[in-house]
């Protein structure tokens, strides 16, 4: 079957959808990305991402965005730094990590969002199209809803599910649904940092640092253009931030009391840590953290998910979902004139191939999630890894 033949679309302009179109594209392959979101500006989009060479930086290279990543990727901001509550470095400056994980550059995601946005054909993104549900139906086509009641069903051969935790395409091909993971974050958003409070840039130089201990934590991340990223986790029930207040704060943006309300929660920890909670912010909102369990699925033709959609991470997420965007993208682009039998054996070896490296990544990996913990977790996140960098260093041996 030729490209012309096949219609393929994408839900959901996230990195990993767009990874997949951006490379369907350079094959030739025609495809539609649906968006919830009005514009590209809509939403904040997080913050620093650090590109892995065996994912992320692949995938660039297979996007033929190298050139363009790295003028804004920053290779200064690659280091971490794990501190306890008293201020004791236990991982620091001196340990970098790119001696056993290589070089790891550090990029905005709304700036790598917004490469492999430019590198697509113009009109490949549908905005304001934000996905109700996906249904196969007779014809062996995929019938893509929308949320809006004006905008006519759009009939598909093939439709990537590539929207997130909350995937409207999953419940389509699984029944699996996502659960709290017991840790929710407040992200802050802090501008001139480095301008005004040397001090506390200072504490974060070198990409990422992270205050634990006592089932919180105080993580502050760099970004670009003096930009600072805050998360001050907790391990707390959802109803919690409802029962101290916080919530509705937050939702009607009194910043200041809402800091204030933080400071409390954190006191008598560094003073370079919360030195971060007084500072007037840009925004703030929380961020409840959830999982998928592992979860399998019946191949279906039509329909397909990746990322966030098929498994929910907590420590390579975006490289993830962009190799599985590139991996299903060359898989559609070497399967295009294959008979159904043949397509559907492709597209089933894409998934248990995502799957099974999803689970490995993230049972091997570093994730803070269970260092949002009682007593010194600085201490138990140090030691994981420098274990993680050990494991690493007697790989490549």
């Amino acid at each position: 079957m030729s490209s012309s033949q096949r219609s393929i679309a994408i839900v959901g302009a996230g990195i990993g959808g767009l990874a997949c179109a951006r490379i369907l594209q350079l094959q030739n392959i025609s495809v539609t990305v649906y968006e919830r979101e009005p514009t590209v500006s809509s939403r904040q989009q997080g913050g620093s991402l650090d590109m892995h060479s065996d994912s992320g930086f692949k995938v660039l290279e297979m996007a033929q965005l190298v050139d363009e990543f790295k003028k804004v990727a920053r290779y200064d901001d690659q280091n971490i730094k794990i501190v306890g509550i008293d201020g004791t470095v236990h991982f620091g400056d001196l340990e970098r990590l790119e001696e056993t994980a290589g070089e790891r550059p550090e990029v905005d995601r709304v700036q790598l969002r917004q490469l492999f946005l430019d590198s697509l054909k113009p009109g490949t993104v549908k905005w304001n199209h934000g996905v109700s549900k996906v249904v196969q139906d007779g014809n062996n086509k995929a019938t893509v809803h929308f949320l809006e009641s004006t905008l006519e069903p759009a009939v598909h051969d093939f439709v990537v599910g590539a929207d997130g935790t909350w995937s409207r395409v999953r419940p389509t091909v699984s029944s699996a649904v996502p659960e709290y993971s017991g840790v929710a974050y407040v992200d802050i958003f802090l501008r001139g940092v480095e301008k005004d409070h040397p001090n506390l840039a200072a504490f974060v130089k070198g990409g990422l640092v992270m205050v634990l201990g006592d089932n919180k934590g105080i993580i502050a991340q760099r970004n670009s253009n003096d930009v600072v990223r805050v998360y001050a986790a907790f391990r707390k029930p959802l109803a919690w931030f409802d029962e101290v207040g916080l919530k509705s704060l937050v939702e009607a943006e009194r910043h200041t009391e809402a800091r204030e309300l933080l400071l409390k929660q954190f006191e008598g920890w560094c003073p370079e840590a919360t030195g971060f909670l007084q500072l007037p912010c840009v925004s703030l909102d929380i961020r409840p953290l959830y999982t998928l369990n592992q979860h399998g699925w019946d191949t279906n033709p039509h329909i397909t998910i990746l990322g966030d959609a098929a498994h929910v991470p907590f420590s390579e997420g975006a490289n993830t979902a962009m190799l599985d965007g590139a991996e299903l993208a060359t898989v559609i682009a070497d399967s295009l004139s294959a008979n159904a039998d043949s397509w559907q054996k492709a597209i089933k070896g894409f998934e248990d191939q995502m799957q099974s490296r999803a689970w490995a990544e993230e049972e091997g990996g570093f994730s803070l999630n269970p260092f949002i913990s009682e007593g010194d977790s600085a201490a138990r996140a140090a030691a994981a890894l420098r274990d993680l960098m050990a494991g690493a260093l007697d790989g490549g041996a």
